[in-house]
């Protein structure tokens, strides 16, 4: 079913959504993180569906770490960042997982919210070993760069 999840989340359109929306309470992570990561913003439109900020609010609070990063990702990609999910993102710059820490400051500088800055301050550089998955500090100088008008 993950297999199938996983694919279903390169198609836009109501009834892909549908079938992942179906799913977001499953007991299994590995599925509720295959839905987590397939409920991003389609390609051709700005925004989310209510059904999907609400199934990607839950996910993004999910007792897995795995399903956490998943839906903070899929949160911070669109085009336009939902306040409500920007602020579930925030939330999640406290998690206890730092990869999750990683991609809600990479998100939220993508989307110029401030809170990026003081979090990436917070996480400090790269852990040895994993500096391309820890990639957020150019987004934040990014953000920063864009911010002050250079």
């Amino acid at each position: 079913m993950t297999t199938v999840l996983l694919g279903l989340g390169s198609y836009a359109g109501p009834r892909a959504e549908a079938a992942l929306l179906a799913h977001v309470a499953h007991h299994d992570a590995e599925v509720r993180r295959a839905v987590a990561g397939g409920l991003g913003t389609p390609l051709d439109s700005t925004e989310l569906s209510e059904a999907a900020i609400e199934a990607l609010l839950v996910l993004m609070t999910d007792v897995d770490a795995a399903v956490r990063r998943a839906a903070c990702r899929s949160a911070g990609q669109g085009r336009d960042l939902d306040p409500v999910l920007a602020e579930a993102m925030a939330a999640l710059l406290d998690d206890t997982d730092r990869q999750v820490q990683v991609i809600a400051v990479y998100g939220l500088a993508l989307h110029d919210d401030e809170r990026c800055v003081e979090a990436a301050r917070r996480l400090g550089p790269p852990q040895p070993g994993y500096p391309d998955a820890e990639d957020y500090r150019h987004a934040v100088w990014r953000y920063e760069w864009r911010r002050d008008g250079r």
